[in-house]
């Protein structure tokens, strides 16, 4: 007998999900839920979201719902008879949708909760210089991300790496514990566990334009993680000159040693020389692979150096070179 589930999610993240449940022959999907179409790009063209195509592709069941609460909606839903509902980058639901299905409401979040509960845990883990992170599965409360934990899985964050290699990890391992969840739940294998919540928690707010603006942070190390979380989206940047009309965007950040100075009085540099473009401060290194003068598209430092005459060493965040 297979399990019968809902699922609800927006985002690419929630579609891999989607795929994994719907490959898995224990589980029927019997309806999506996803995000209304919304205008995007330079001509505000109706644009679905990415579950909406991947549900439509797979020939699913799809439900498209402004007001979560709407009798018409809360009627559809418990018509499908659904085991479960499952959870993926979804916004809030209520109470109402939460507690229909017999086995549970569950969602699959980026982060080891309850570290990292909000909007972009992948995020703030690198730029908080985390060596590991995972993903949680869990039960659907009155609370953002407070509910009883069911599942986690830890993945390891490499010194170099950015989010784009996080987040396709984080995705895949999301998909199958989801899968894992499922059966844990409805053959009644699983019991939740309450959140243990600490003086030295970590949230995950939603990100701002501020985040990636690299002349507002004070040490090589938090520069090296912030370029890695805006890698490739929005990109990391900072001011250079008065001269220069934007900021310059700067991509695969490479520690070649020790950061950490001791020292942040120090000032953070560019340096461009004839071979490559650096990051320093003090005795700390960082080479930057890739970089976006304003105006310009995305380059190799290489192909940057060679159409570009500029050289010397600047202030990251001043308006002189050094």
């Amino acid at each position: 007998m297979s399990t019968r589930i809902i699922f609800f999610g927006t985002p690419e993240f929630a579609s891999a999900t989607l795929e994994a449940l719907v490959a898995c022959p224990e589980i029927e999907v019997v309806a999506v839920v996803t995000a209304s179409d919304k205008p995007a790009g330079r001509g505000l063209k109706m644009q679905a979201s990415h579950v909406s195509e991947t549900a439509e592709r797979l020939n699913l069941s799809l439900l498209k719902a402004e007001k979560l609460q709407d009798p018409g909606f809360l009627s559809t839903l418990a018509s499908f008879r659904a085991d479960i509902f499952v959870v993926v980058a979804f916004r809030m639901l209520p109470q109402a949708v939460w507690g229909m299905p017999p086995f549970g409401t569950f969602n699959v979040h980026a982060s080891l909760l309850p570290d990292y509960r909000g909007a972009a845990p992948i995020q703030w883990a690198i730029a908080n210089g985390e060596k590991q992170t995972g993903v949680t599965t869990f039960l659907l409360n009155e609370r953002i991300d407070e509910g009883g934990i069911l599942l986690q899985e830890v993945l390891q964050i490499g010194e170099n790496e950015p989010i784009s290699s996080v987040y396709q990890r984080l995705m895949i391992a999301g998909a199958g514990l989801a899968v894992r969840t499922i059966d844990g739940l409805f053959n009644q294998k699983l019991i939740a566990k309450s959140q243990i919540v600490s003086n030295d928690l970590r949230s995950a707010p939603k990100i701002y334009q501020p985040f990636g603006q690299l002349d507002l942070l004070k040490t090589l190390d938090q520069v090296h993680d912030r370029i890695r979380a805006c890698d490739p989206f929005p990109g990391a940047s900072f001011l250079l000159d008065e001269a220069i009309n934007g900021r310059i965007k700067v991509f695969s950040s490479e520690k070649l040693n020790d950061c950490n100075t001791g020292d942040y009085a120090l000032s953070i540099k560019l340096i461009i020389s004839n071979n490559s473009v650096h990051l320093s401060q003090g005795e700390g290194v960082l080479n930057i692979h890739e970089i976006q003068w304003p105006g310009k598209r995305k380059m190799k430092a290489i192909d940057f150096l060679r159409g570009f005459r500029l050289r010397g060493e600047f202030t990251l965040s001043g308006l002189k070179s050094a």
